[in-house]
């Protein structure tokens, strides 16, 4: 559906799907992507191709968006929400790769690879708008366009670099650990500068060990050293910082 014999407006995208009723702008999801790390480089024209290019799509909390050994038909962008991007061992046992949130991408990789399939599974932890880029449309453009391709790759070398630093910082103190993710919740959601910063727990805490690397126990037990000393307290599916210069200070 469009806005034909409305001039002046965007066209407005309408996906019936099996989640839910999507209504986006092609000028609020341009906003978006502008945000995202991997399109950061694209100008205003180039940013307009890659929408066309793609869809939005609504899954609700809980629901699978793939499962690993899928066909790979497409990677996505969160435009609101998050997801778990994880892997199931034979015994069903599972292990949490990424916890994502809004502007961030994911199931990207077997588009340079060339994979044929999901290398993991991914479920949406909460309501959550998704935009999602068809494999075969984006290679095409990669091809038509020598400078969309140059500008996600360099994009793409930093987000290889970004991962290589986040796993050195696993031989750090469970404290550490800890502590940098709460600040970059805070720092992500802008209520660092706040009386009394805080973060929307909006994931369990054995997702949020699992991401960490740590023991669930070993969680519980750091959390409620945290609190103890003052640090944090926890309210309901909220945790707020009481001492954000000793908190930065655990994350060193």
């Amino acid at each position: 559906m469009d806005t034909e014999g409305h001039p002046g407006k965007f066209k407005l995208y309408v996906f019936e799907t099996s989640h839910f009723c999507v209504r986006e702008t092609m000028k609020e999801t341009m906003g978006a992507l502008r945000e995202v790390p991997l399109f950061t480089k694209l100008n205003e024209e180039e940013l307009g191709i890659l929408t066309g290019i793609g869809a939005v799509r609504k899954f609700r909390k809980d629901r699978v968006i793939f499962l690993e050994g899928d066909e790979f038909m497409g990677f996505y962008v969160i435009l609101s929400g998050s997801v778990k991007v994880y892997k199931l061992s034979a015994d069903g046992d599972e292990t949490v790769l990424h916890i994502l949130k809004p502007y961030r991408s994911f199931a990207e990789a077997p588009v340079l690879t060339g994979e044929g399939v999901y290398p993991a599974c991914a479920q949406a932890l909460e309501d959550s708008s998704l935009f999602y880029v068809p494999a075969v449309e984006f290679r095409r453009l990669m091809e038509r366009s020598p400078s969309i391709a140059m500008k996600i790759s360099e994009a793409f070398a930093v987000r290889l670099m970004e991962l290589n630093k986040k796993f050195g910082q696993l031989s750090a103190s469970v404290e550490s650990r800890l502590a940098r993710f709460i600040i970059g919740e805070i720092n992500a959601n802008g209520s660092a500068k706040s009386p009394e910063p805080f973060l929307a727990l909006a994931i369990s805490k054995k997702d949020l060990a699992a991401h960490l690397g740590i023991a669930v126990e070993t969680l519980s037990r750091t959390l409620r050293k945290l609190k103890d000393r003052k640090i944090i307290r926890e309210g309901s599916k909220k945790m707020f910082v009481l001492d954000l210069k000793h908190l930065r200070e655990l994350a060193r």
